[in-house]
């Protein structure tokens, strides 16, 4: 089952993830990150009322707090350099920067998957490296903006691969409650933040609003699907698959955008399959 919320965690991402970059070529990354972290909380709050939770330690209300500081940070970051450049650049370098670090950690506590998983984790990392090539007809003006997308999405990855960790640490005993906690805490980080970019906060925001409100629901649905993936199996496979959401973007800025995908892309996409399968046999 790690697996399969894994992956219905990265399809959800991936879809979240195109919104926020698109929505963010019109209005500033920082308002559209901070409107969807706001309404995911109105969304996470009645979610982990529902879910209900044995037992709720300081521990878990500490980690997941960081985890949303962390992915608030490293959603602006994510937005900017998808508004910059390409989103079918931007997003698999932060996956693959993202994936690292989780596994290099699960490894180093001594998670040890099957032979077929421990196969398919670097041919997904390999994938989503592929999938990263920029296209080979893209402008002089799009690979000029290159160098400043790879380091924007780059500090992006460093952030979720910690967001990976730090999530990881919540006991399943919390039920959902990190989801509200996460969005409470991104909000409030967030919020500052803009005001003291001085982005016009409250016009931008009801700007974006529907947008935000997909964004905010597709998060917090794949944020669930994550923590049900920690929380059964290894570190190291849960975020190498649910870190596969690129090949959910990279298509959808395909067909939406026309973000054309070059031949070495589209093997991406089918060694990412593969790199699935074999993580799931094992």
């Amino acid at each position: 089952m790690t697996a399969l919320f894994a992956l219905a965690s990265a399809v959800l991402v991936g879809g979240a993830d195109f919104v926020g970059g698109l929505t963010s070529r019109r209005a500033p990354a920082v308002v559209v990150a901070a409107s969807a972290q706001a309404l995911g909380l109105l969304v996470g709050i009645p979610l982990a009322l529902v879910y209900g939770f044995d037992a709720l330690s300081a521990t878990d209300v500490l980690f997941s707090l960081l985890s949303g500081a962390f992915v608030g940070i490293g959603l602006v970051l994510f937005y900017v350099a998808m508004s910059g450049g390409l989103i079918s650049l931007a997003a698999p370098v932060t996956a693959v920067v993202g994936a690292l670090l989780p596994a290099t950690v699960g490894f180093a506590r001594g998670e040890r998957p099957g032979t077929t998983a421990l196969v398919g984790i670097p041919l997904a990392l390999v994938a989503v490296a592929i999938v990263s090539l920029a296209p080979e007809d893209a402008t002089a003006q799009a690979k000029a903006r290159v160098s400043r997308a790879v380091v924007l999405a780059v500090g992006a990855g460093v952030l979720f691969g910690l967001f990976f960790v730090v999530l990881a640490e919540v006991s399943e005993d919390a039920g959902m409650w990190p989801v509200p906690l996460q969005r409470l805490m991104s909000t409030l980080v967030l919020v500052p933040l803009a005001l003291a970019l001085r982005a016009p906060l409250l016009t931008a925001a009801r700007s974006v609003a529907t947008p935000a409100l997909s964004i905010a629901l597709l998060e917090v649905s794949a944020t669930v699907f994550l923590l049900l993936a920690l929380q059964r199996g290894p570190l190291a496979v849960a975020s190498v698959l649910a870190s596969l959401y690129p090949v959910t973007t990279v298509l959808l800025a395909a067909a939406v955008v026309g973000e054309r995908l070059s031949r070495a892309q589209l093997s991406g996409v089918v060694l990412a399959l593969v790199a699935v399968a074999l993580v799931s046999a094992g």
